[in-house]
């Protein structure tokens, strides 16, 4: 059963999966809590993995202040959501945009964040990475945001795998695109949170994270997916070498890690879990 945990973006639900120590999975943009179904179900014998849908564009309802929709905020409401859930730390883990929000978190505040695993995201001045450059400035342009949800639901581009998919190598079904599509395609105000959240992603707050991250004292494990088209690789090695950490490579993955190897993500969350010093259970 969810629960709503509120925080400065507005109420975020939160699913747990497991009995251990607390992981707070968080996912990018377009997606929700399911992007970690099948890493949770890996870690659930050994940790508590929570699962919250932040506002990223394929929340259900609508945020109450818009203008807290920035990667800082919705960074921060991390730690919020640990507040609400009476959880002092937890090992973070990250995929696409969320990994970046994961970074600006663990700089901002290391006391709540025993450790991080990345698994594939944005890094250094590459928010949004380059491909995906002109999207903010052209969702401004009427129409847009809408045309972009509408090639996203072809099949071959995110959901079914193959050459077109650039984001999985599994491809993530269907029946989950079309789900998670569905409110800012049908819900106005989602789609506006949307489009507010695209123009607030700039390089600032992940730049403005390094010196935190180089000072950060938990563990952290990196894990990518050799066949990444969003994430320029170059950005990876600088990633791990700035975290004291080497990068494993996946040879049959891409840029949604979690859906293409979930073992290898819930391997890397285990690895930094057993160094993190949190060993009580925590309940939700």
């Amino acid at each position: 059963m969810d629960q709503h945990v509120e925080t400065r973006v507005g109420p975020v639900p939160v699913r747990a999966v497991g009995n251990g120590p607390p992981v707070l999975a968080v996912h990018g943009l377009l997606l929700d809590g399911r992007l970690w179904d099948a890493t949770a179900r890996h870690l659930a014998p050994r940790s508590r993995v929570l699962l919250p849908d932040l506002p990223l564009g394929s929340h259900r309802r609508a945020v109450p202040e818009r203008a807290r929709l920035t990667p800082v905020d919705l960074a921060h409401a991390l730690a919020d959501l640990l507040d609400g859930l009476g959880i002092d730390r937890a090992v973070l883990v990250g995929n696409d945009t969320g990994g970046a929000l994961a970074q600006i978190a663990a700089a901002a505040r290391p006391d709540r964040f025993a450790g991080i695993a990345l698994a594939g995201c944005d890094a250094f001045e590459h928010f949004p990475p380059p491909v995906l450059r002109p999207l903010p400035p052209l969702v401004r342009l009427p129409g847009l945001a809408r045309l972009a949800l509408r090639a996203l639901a072809v099949p071959a581009l995110l959901a079914d795998p193959g050459p077109l998919n650039a984001f999985s190598r599994r491809g993530l079904g269907r029946a989950l695109v079309d789900d998670l599509l569905a409110p800012a395609r049908t819900d106005p105000d989602v789609r506006a949170d949307l489009t507010a959240l695209l123009r607030a992603v700039r390089p600032a707050p992940l730049v403005a994270a390094v010196e935190g991250l180089r000072a950060f004292r938990g563990r952290v494990g990196v894990v990518w997916g050799r066949h990444d088209r969003v994430f320029p690789h170059r950005d990876v090695e600088r990633l791990a070498a700035l975290l004291d950490t080497t990068v494993t490579w996946l040879d049959d993955a891409a840029t949604f890690v979690p859906v293409d190897r979930p073992d290898a993500v819930a391997d890397a969350v285990l690895a930094v879990l057993a160094q993190s010093g949190l060993t009580r259970p925590s309940a939700l």
